[in-house]
Order: C-alpha cells, then structure tokens, then sequence
C-alpha cells in the first residue's frame, strides 16, 4: 500500500508516479485510493497539487478567478536547453484558448463559436456516417480478426476533423505523428535527445498550421479554415493569424486524438461488458447516447487536467498556496461516489452520466464536445447494426501511451466470428 507523509499541514505523495507502468496500464484503483485517503495532496516529484474529488475538480473548471488555465499547455516537464532553442527560433502559437483566462479567452472562444457553430457541426453526420460505413465494411469484416483501432479508431476522427479544416486526406499519416508528437512535448517526460527531436516536431507542425491559415487567407475556401480567418464579431474584432494558427493547432490533436480514444474506449467497455451493454445496445440503439455519456464518465479520453491557482485556496481542508500547480484528476473525480453512485461500475443506463467532467466545464468547455457526441453516435450506430456479433479477442495487454493526460489504448484486438 502506498503511504504518504504525515504530521504535516500538507498530505504528500512522493510515490506517485503517473508514468509508472503499472498506474498507464490501470489508474483506476490509484484514483480510488487517492479520493478516500488524500483527496488532495502535494507530488513532489511533479510540484503540482493533485485534485481528485468531483466538487473539487469541477470547482476548478468553473471559478475563474481563483483557477487559471495558464498552464493547461505547459509541458510537465522543463525544457532542455536544445528544445528550447529549436522552439525558440520557430514556433509562434500564442495564447489563445485552451490556457487563457477572462478577458483574452472570452473574445478568442466568442469568435471561435462563430465559425464552430453547431449547424456546421450537425450538417456533418452524412459525411461522418458514409466513412464509417465504408470504413467498416473495407476493414472491420466478418469471420476476420484484427485491431480495431489501426482499422477505424483512428484513422476516422482525423479524416473528420481534416475535412472540418480542409486539409487534405493524404496528411493523415502525418499530422497524426505531429499530433502523438505534441502529446509527448506537453504532457510526456522523455530524456533530452528525444525532448530536442520532439521540438523539431512541434516546429514543424506549427509551420504546417501556419501555411494552412496564410492559404486560406490568399485563397479562402469552404472550410472551417476559411470561417475562422473571415470570422469578426459585433466588436469588429477578428483573431490575428497567429490566434488563427493557435486555435487550428489545438484542433489538429486535441480534435481527433480524443475521440480516437473516446471510439476506443468506448468499444473495449461495451465489449467487456457484451451482455449489459454490446447486446443492449445492438438491440436499442437508442440507447447509444447515453452510452457514450457513460464511457466518458468511466473511462474519459483525458484523465487529468491541469489549473493554477491565482490565490491561496483551501481546497478540501488542504490550504493550497498562490501559483500552485493543480493537476486535476478528471478520471477520479468521474468515479466519485458521492456523485456517481456504484462510481466503479459501468452502467450505460446511468441516469446522471452526463454529469461528468470529461470535457471540462464553464468558458472552457471542449469546443469540439458535439462534434464528439456526433462521431461516436454515428460509428457506434454503424457498427452494432452492421457487426453485432464483434467481440474481444482474449487475452490481449493493452498499451497506453505514455502522457499524463489523453489515454486510450493504442490498440485492441477484435474478432466477428461469424458472418452476420
């Protein structure tokens, strides 16, 4: 059993490692210990203020003026020297959405909403619903087994989102290795050589999102690229190509590498639980929606969070200090049982599973929330109509990749046995 230290005003964890092996493979019972015995505690070997229970967490999210979000971006790590020269010398995203505050979020996310409307949103389920059926019908096929993800996880959700933008289909490859790339430089922990190669990639993808937003601009287009170049707002005000850049460069990950995850973990739980939740659904699509709500409770794309604090808080009955460091543990706080009854259960047909924390909350609420909702309704309806009878190869050890926040596996065997 872990331990922390005691006698002290401030409860202290320095065993916890979210890059151990042994917490990427399982966090879950981590959590649960955590929420019962520290619920708020200090890592020194993170220096941040680990947050685990739902008020808590969701008190974060929403109070602006005691939480910032300045360091939701920030790397968990410091930079070496050489990376921080390569970033220096060509990376220009600006502050603009994810790790801002009121004033500066609120304009960049009103003039972001302009062209990230939900019309748009909604006119994309005909598009979202042909790939998913071709998808599945070239690689997902009967009597074959294979893995899910390479097949459709996680090639659809880019696919997705790049038509959104309009990049082309052949960047795929690409991009996605851009994407796994910034997940590694901010939220990841490699040695030097990998942190100044990893820069480089930062670089490159950021110059890639920067010839993206000054092409639309010479030659505007029918794309969300264009809508949020072109976008100004009753003020006048319009986003600068540098906040363009910025926003289109969130959505070039965090677009498609969450619901990759979200696809993912949502079929590992439905099938791990075939009878009360495959089968149901297969049998009630209907009950999809609340389905989804459900994996994004129990198992969300992103697990942690991060906040600062801007003044000293008591948090709990912990007393946090000013510029604190606050890792918010949104898979704990989505397993609170004081929320969630049975919090370690799964149960699509949870009556408050929508109350979770996976996308946030208050002004930062995930921008691309409903175009998430839409693409696992859609694929989710695909699939249990056209292969009911899927299910988990056994045994299979599912790998996660290494990063305090976006997990989901990076695999999973699946198998229709028979043709249906």
């Amino acid at each position: 059993m872990p331990t922390f230290e005691t006698g002290t005003a401030t409860p202290t964890r320095p065993e916890f490692d979210p890059f151990a092996a042994t917490f990427l493979a399982d966090p879950y019972p981590f959590f649960a210990e955590y929420r019962a015995q520290t619920p708020v505690f200090y890592s020194p070997l993170l220096d941040y203020w680990v947050i685990t229970r739902y008020t808590h967490v969701r008190a974060a999210f929403r109070d602006t003026t005691v939480y910032s979000a300045a360091n939701a971006l920030s790397p968990i790590q410091s930079r070496s020297p050489e990376a921080a020269a390569i970033m220096a010398n060509g990376f220009g995203s600006v502050p603009t959405l994810t790790n801002t505050d009121p004033p500066i979020h609120t304009r960049a996310r009103r003039i972001a909403n302009l062209a990230f409307t939900p019309r748009m949103v909604t006119s994309m389920e005909p598009f979202i619903r042909d790939l998913a059926v071709r998808l599945i019908k070239e690689r997902v096929e009967s009597g074959k087994e294979g893995d899910i993800v390479r097949a459709l996880t996680w090639e659809l959700p880019a696919l997705v989102i790049f038509h959104i933008l309009g990049v082309p289909d052949e960047d795929v490859p690409r991009v996605k290795a851009w994407a796994g790339n910034r997940l590694m430089f901010m939220f990841g922990h490699t040695d030097e050589p990998t942190q100044a190669r990893v820069a480089q990639g930062m670089v490159d993808f950021w110059r890639y999102t920067a010839d993206l937003v000054a092409d639309r601009t010479a030659n505007p287009r029918a794309d969300f690229t264009t809508e949020l170049v072109q976008a100004v707002d009753a003020d006048g005000e319009r986003l600068t190509p540098a906040e363009v850049g910025t926003v289109l460069f969130g959505l070039l990950l965090a677009g498609h590498e969450t619901t990759t995850n979200l696809l993912s973990n949502g079929l590992r739980r439905f099938l791990e639980h075939r009878h009360a939740a495959w089968e149901v659904l297969c049998a009630e699509p209907s009950a999809i929606p609340n389905a989804v709500e459900e994996v994004l409770r129990f198992d969300p794309s992103v697990v942690m969070w991060r906040r600062k604090t801007k003044r000293a808080v008591r948090i709990g009955d912990v007393d946090v200090p000013p510029n604190a460091n606050l890792l918010l543990l949104i898979g704990s706080a989505n397993r609170d049982e004081a929320v969630f009854a049975n919090g370690e259960s799964f149960d699509i047909t949870r009556a408050n599973a929508r109350e979770h924390l996976a996308f946030g909350l208050g002004n930062h609420l995930c921008l691309g929330a409903p175009l998430a909702r839409l693409e696992a309704r859609v694929v989710f309806e695909e699939l249990v109509r056209r292969r009911p009878g899927l299910e988990l190869s056994a045994p299979q050890s599912l790998m996660f990749h290494p990063n305090i926040s976006f997990r989901g596996p990076s695999a999973l065997q699946v198998r229709c046995p028979h043709l249906e």
